[in-house]
């Protein structure tokens, strides 16, 4: 039976549990698509199946999702590499999954807000959504750590059943005083008591605060999801006010009357907070600009320089973190992707099918090998530079491959069963 085949008569079976709520077992999957058990457990482990398959119970599954997407949508996410994962890929209760999705969706709703250049004031609609995206993925995490129960408060008198706080999510996740946690605490404060006093002029100073806030929940949410929280090609998260002076009281007085006392001990304190903590992950310093700078060949960098220091400062600028676009898209070497070829190829096609296509055994099994591959790359002409299929690391002198150069080797292979012998043929001659 060919891959199609039992990709099909699985996604029928989970549609049909689904429809009729039933839970099922692994034993149950195996008798109906015809797959072995470490087929199951391969695509389980690597999140392919999260958006389908939920575990309920011990050895039971559940059904969901599958009503409502056709058979190539659903061969599409099944056929996905190992290093494409879905939110809450590793997560096993539904709540934490659809907190996950609710807790990224206000983040980035914050973000947007807060960077959209016609809005003068956007300070506070930041700080509801911000806390709210916080909220979200603690109770993700205290939910697969402790437990659904864990993010309910006692039912009260009424018998309403209520969540905690976020206040009391941070004392549950956070055992221990550090930064992260007093960084989150500080903007919930100007929630809770003073969203009226967050005016322009006070903009400067928190968002210092909201950057590193940012920064600390990317941090977090990619450590407990496995996957990043925003595109790493996209602009900076935050736009930073480069200087921050404390606005006049004269001059605030002239706009909020009675108020302006207010505001200006608001901007005194966090200024004061800021100073003291001295930390990046309370809050970006005073004397420090955080920018993007522009995408350079190895990939986009993030840079640490002096306000003050302007343009020299900028090429003098101390590099803090660099995501090498390669390294990210091209994450196989050689054998990783000759090991990833075969394992696919099984999975999706019976051995009369694969016996056609490639000439190697081992094991009786037929196999793509080291000759096969390279034949492959030489035909293809991958090698010739740095491109969407093949990257050269050249201190390392290491050749790498993307998910696209697997899936572009299963394609060539499966539609002509004779490019691969064409290939071998033209790759000893050359």
């Amino acid at each position: 039976m060919a891959a199609n085949e039992k990709q099909r008569k699985f996604y029928e079976f989970l549609q049909r549990k689904e429809t009729t709520n039933t839970l099922f077992t692994v034993d149950e999957v195996l008798v109906e698509t015809g797959w072995k058990d470490s087929t199951f457990k391969s695509y389980f482990a690597k999140g392919q199946l999260s958006e389908f398959v939920s575990v309920n119970g011990v050895d039971q599954f559940e059904a969901s999702n599958s009503l409502d997407i056709s058979f190539k949508q659903f061969e599409k996410k099944l056929s996905q590499s190992k290093h494409v994962q879905s939110l809450g890929h590793n997560c096993k209760s539904k709540l934490a999954k659809a907190l996950l999705r609710k807790s990224q969706d206000n983040m980035l709703l914050a973000l947007e807000l807060y960077n959209r250049p016609s809005l003068e004031n956007k300070i506070d609609g930041f700080v509801v959504l911000f806390c709210i995206a916080w909220e979200q993925l603690l109770k993700a995490k205290l939910i697969e750590r402790d437990g659904e129960k864990s993010i309910y408060k006692k039912l009260n008198k009424k018998g309403i059943k209520e969540t905690i706080s976020l206040r009391d999510c941070l004392d549950l996740a956070f055992q221990n005083e550090n930064s992260i946690k007093d960084n989150i605490t500080k903007i919930t404060d100007l929630r809770d008591q003073a969203v009226h006093l967050l005016m322009p002029e006070v903009q400067g100073i928190a968002s210092r605060l909201f950057q590193s806030g940012v920064f600390n929940y990317s941090s977090i949410f990619e450590e407990f999801c496995e996957i990043p929280f925003i595109n790493t090609e996209n602009t900076g998260m935050i736009s930073l006010v480069g200087d921050f002076k404390t606005p006049l009281l004269s001059m605030l007085k002239s706009i909020y009357g009675e108020a302006a006392e207010e505001i200006l001990s608001l901007a005194n304190n966090l200024t004061k907070s800021v100073e003291e903590t001295n930390d990046l992950s309370f809050a970006i310093p005073l004397d420090v600009t955080l920018q993007f700078a522009r995408k350079d060949a190895e990939g986009t960098q993030i840079v640490l320089t002096q306000a003050e220091d302007g343009m020299t400062g900028l090429k003098e600028a101390l590099v803090i973190e660099k995501s090498v676009d390669a390294e990210r898209s091209h994450r196989f070497k050689q054998g990783e992707a000759i090991t990833e070829i075969n394992q696919k190829l099984h999975e999706r096609y019976d051995e009369e099918f694969l016996n056609e296509r490639l000439p190697f055994k081992k094991h009786n099994r037929a196999q793509l090998n080291q000759n096969c591959f390279q034949s492959l790359i030489h035909k293809l002409k991958w090698k010739r530079a740095n491109n969407k299929y093949h990257h050269h690391l050249a201190k390392a002198n290491t050749h790498i491959y993307s998910d696209k150069a697997v899936d572009e080797i299963i394609k060539k292979i499966t539609e002509d069963k004779d490019y691969l012998t064409s290939a071998k043929a033209s790759y000893l001659n050359r």
